[in-house]
């Protein structure tokens, strides 16, 4: 390990919570580096959590830990995990569908189970705050390298890694049906699922128009020709376009516009996105 924690939760930043995860990881090892993705995921939310961790995790040094707890099941049978990505960071979660865009994506190298007996810090026995007591705890004793990988619990079959529904688009020869997945938040883009490799299979070249459908459910809600774009300075301000966004798949946006305000669109199911070629 490498000495660096980094926290992810839905918890915010209103209280106490983040902070007495940082109180039982230092009181580990003082001489950690702890560092916050996000405390904003929206409550409960485990498809925010896997994706915000996607959106992170491959930039970091490897033999980085992170701890993500976005936990709706905290105190009931669901397992607590920690995953060894191919990339070899180390994932500290619950089995709950956080690790499922890390999943798809880089893919996972081996899981091992919390043993909630062992890695539990004494006279800490919340059923409701295990981000606290099991693993801010473990995740640090893992980061400072107090314990091993292999010392965490037993190993966990990849086959039970839940993963969410929807993770893969649906291609076809001539179109391609997927999910917004989320928006680039500040600036109102549509970030799909559709990777890049998914996109070269409708052979369009940058330049081109693409037949562009967004249906929410049954409701078709936009369909316009948009042209697919390197940068988005090669159409005019307040015109739509695809390009290929930080994530390595399509986004849809308005040069210097908003496009989910602009036309009121939501992410994930019922939202679908179809792009066709022309």
């Amino acid at each position: 390990m490498n000495n660096m924690l980094v926290f992810q939760t839905d918890f915010g930043l209103v209280d106490g919570a983040v902070s007495a995860m940082y109180g039982v990881a230092l009181s580990i090892d003082p001489t950690l580096r702890i560092f916050d993705l996000t405390h904003e995921i929206p409550p409960f939310d485990t498809f925010e959590a896997s994706y915000r961790l996607i959106q992170s995790v491959p930039y970091w040094p490897k033999d980085t830990t992170f701890v993500s707890v976005v936990d709706p099941g905290v105190g009931t049978n669901r397992k607590s995990l920690v995953a060894l990505t191919n990339s070899g960071h180390y994932i500290v979660t619950p089995n709950n569908g956080s690790l499922s865009h890390l999943n798809r994506t880089i893919g996972i190298k081996e899981v091992r189970e919390i043993s909630q007996d062992t890695w539990r810090k004494k006279n800490l026995e919340s059923n409701t705050f295990h981000g606290r007591d099991i693993y801010a705890y473990t995740g640090a004793l893992l980061a400072s390298n107090k314990i091993s990988f292999e010392d965490i619990g037993k190993e966990f079959p990849l086959e039970e890694i839940v993963v969410l529904e929807d993770m893969y688009p649906e291609i076809k020869d001539d179109s391609i049906e997927g999910m917004i997945e989320t928006l680039d938040v500040r600036f109102g883009s549509l970030w799909t699922n559709i990777t890049n490799n998914d996109f070269e299979h409708l052979n369009i070249d940058v330049g081109q128009d693409v037949d562009v459908e967004i249906y929410n459910g049954s409701n078709r809600v936009y369909k316009a020709m948009v042209k697919y774009a390197s940068t988005f300075n090669e159409v005019n301000i307040g015109d739509p376009l695809l390009y290929n966004n930080s994530m390595d798949c399509i986004g849809l946006a308005i040069n210097q516009g908003n496009f989910a305000k602009a036309y009121s669109i939501g992410t994930r199911f019922p939202w679908r996105i179809i792009l066709k070629k022309v």
